[in-house]
């Protein structure tokens, strides 16, 4: 059980890092990406993330045929990494890391129906 949360909270991590390092997809209403239909709640009250996390169940993953992608109308290259292992902070505490990457590169149609061309990362 302790391997979903940290999973779901590096997810979630990941999704706020994506955010902040596209801050001009979240003003340009118009040319933004459409994401994809559904996702999950990381925590109650918190809101849909919409991302899969393709892979073994057995690992804590959403299983082998998911959608890579976070964003829907997309034609293009996704490529996705787990990457994990121990961190260790300055006071010498050792944490359990692990982390979802994946880029995006391709042709999408935006929420204003026009066809554009972008990549994305999700770190």
């Amino acid at each position: 059980m302790k391997r979903r949360t940290s999973f779901g909270f590096a997810i979630l991590a990941s999704t706020l890092g994506m955010v902040l390092l596209l801050p001009g997809s979240a003003s340009a209403v118009d040319t933004a990406p459409v994401p994809i239909p559904g996702g999950f709640v990381p925590f109650p009250g918190a809101p849909l993330i919409h991302v899969f996390a393709p892979g073994p169940v057995d690992l804590g993953l959403m299983g082998e045929n998911v959608e890579p992608s976070t964003i829907t109308n997309f034609h293009g290259f996704s490529a996705l990494a787990y990457v994990g292992g121990t961190a260790t902070d300055a006071d010498g505490n050792t944490y359990t890391m692990q982390t979802d990457m994946r880029v995006f590169s391709g042709t999408y149609v935006s929420a204003d129906g026009s066809v554009l061309q972008g990549t994305f990362a999700f770190i």
